[in-house]
């Protein structure tokens, strides 16, 4: 068994195998890795899912409109329609997250030819009957939903940005935070308290950090020490929006 390339060495296969095929960088490691970084295992792979994905084909085209080659916005606005699901609902940021999807607002005929085999299925109906299980899992499995928020940053990033606007960064908390931690409600009280002249980008570490407050620190904040400087000051902005007295 080969030994698993460094990441200089990954970095050259997965530019070898979008020579070849149209996949964003998520779906090439993806595809590698699963591969085992075999490039031709994987280019195997991806003309498999070519060959046998003209069914699923037929779905992607269902939602172009304009005579373009990727499903914009009004086209993912008809997908949720015939899925059952509002377009905020979380689901649909889990099932862009299974496709490997690179830009918020697009998907590509590759997205849905690897999700859509990933999942099983060949159609959109077939992914409505999905969608109770895909919810439950990104309930009531953590690791699922904490990749799947990770996941968001990039996704929701534009490519010659490193931060997200904060007006985009309070949507995803919103859909993906609210519900399973119950400081979040508090949070997004005190998000919108921010004056515009305070607003500032949301950094890849403060994005992060927000999750990891949500799981370590208890609802009373009763372990949150805003002494250390562990914390971003934009969490630490929280704290001493709730406790004004302990500020310095």
């Amino acid at each position: 068994m080969k030994p698993k390339p460094n990441q200089a060495q990954e970095d050259i296969m997965i530019k070898d195998l979008q020579r070849v095929f149209q996949l964003n960088d998520l779906q090439a490691r993806e595809i590698l890795n699963q591969a085992q970084w075999n490039l031709q295992k994987a280019t195997n792979y991806v003309l498999d899912l070519q060959k046998s994905g003209s069914k699923i084909e037929e779905q992607f085209k269902k939602y172009i409109t304009n005579g373009q080659s990727v499903i914009d916005e009004n086209g993912i606005i008809s997908f949720c329609k015939d899925l059952g699901i509002d377009i905020m609902d979380p689901v649909i940021l889990y099932i862009s997250y299974i496709f490997k999807s690179e830009t918020m607002g697009n998907y590509t005929k590759f997205d849905f030819l690897y999700g859509f085999t990933l999942l099983k299925i060949q159609s959109t109906s077939d992914l409505k009957r999905e969608l109770k299980r895909l919810r439950d899992e990104l309930n009531n499995n953590r690791e699922i939903l904490k990749s799947v928020y990770k996941y968001c940053f990039d996704f929701a990033k534009k490519k010659n940005r490193k931060d997200i606007d904060l007006p985009i960064a309070q949507g995803l908390w919103d859909t993906l935070l609210t519900n399973t931690f119950p400081i979040m409600k508090k949070f997004m009280n005190y998000v919108g308290t921010i004056e515009e002249k305070d607003v500032k980008p949301i950094s890849r570490d403060t994005y992060y950090m927000v999750w990891e407050f949500c799981v370590q620190i208890g609802e009373d904040l009763a372990k949150y020490d805003y002494k250390t400087g562990a914390w971003p000051t934009f969490i630490d902005g929280f704290y001493f929006y709730l406790f004004p007295n302990h500020k310095q």
